[in-house]
């Protein structure tokens, strides 16, 4: 995998890009700044863009939505010192592939890069789960949110929990086919192309209700 890394502290920069190189990773460029960062991945067109979300100048955020747009084969995995919800949802809404924190193992770190390469959800779990129970910033009236079935809701829940699809399909005994058609229809209702945009939807109409049963509905 090809890799361009941007951190303001060169310090975490070079740690981070030496033991990703360990990890067998190609860096490609080391960036201190998000314009540094734009201009590394037009220049290098690597696999995958990993950048912290503040700066003192520029914003990590506003870098990966450039990069989504003129470089849409470049995944974007952000990642932060902090435990915000807010850049977290304004990620997801750009539509970044990954989302973790500074403070993981290296391998940790590596894991989510693959599964963002891969096109799984790759995000924190813990910063998942916060996102789950945020209230909702808007108030809730008949929104996309409510067209969700018993078995949608239940398995939106499992992929705000960071489930994979196997995972779902292991923990409500369905098909993998199953899975993908209550996902397929979880986006559709929702009006949002990934998982993770799913996922963002929630801090902005709140959580899904999992109904008393939903484990045997969903079956």
């Amino acid at each position: 995998m090809r890799i361009v890394i941007c951190d303001d502290h060169r310090l975490l920069l070079e740690a981070l890009a030496t033991a990703l190189s360990g990890q067998g990773y190609t860096i490609e460029a080391a960036a201190t700044t998000p314009a540094e960062a734009v201009r590394a991945v037009a220049l290098h067109d690597p696999d995958l863009l990993l950048i912290d979300v503040m700066f003192p100048v520029g914003s990590g955020l506003d870098a990966a939505r450039e990069v989504a747009r003129q470089h849409p084969r470049t995944k974007v995995v952000m990642i932060t010192g902090t435990d915000s919800v807010e850049p977290l949802v304004a990620a997801l809404e750009i539509g970044v592939a990954g989302y973790t924190r500074k403070d993981q193992r290296v391998e940790a770190i590596a894991g989510v890069l693959e599964l963002a390469v891969r096109g799984e959800q790759a995000i924190d779990h813990e910063l998942l789960r916060k996102v789950r129970h945020t209230p909702p910033t808007i108030p809730r009236q008949r929104s996309a949110m409510d067209q969700l079935t018993s078995r949608e809701r239940h398995v939106l829940s499992l992929l705000v929990d960071g489930m994979t699809t196997e995972e779902i399909v292991e923990r409500i005994g369905v098909s993998r086919s199953t899975v993908r058609t209550h996902v397929q229809n979880i986006l559709a209702k929702l009006g949002v192309h990934s998982r993770l945009q799913a996922v963002a939807a929630l801090a902005v109409d709140g959580s899904p209700t999992v109904p008393d049963g939903a484990h045997a509905a969903a079956r």
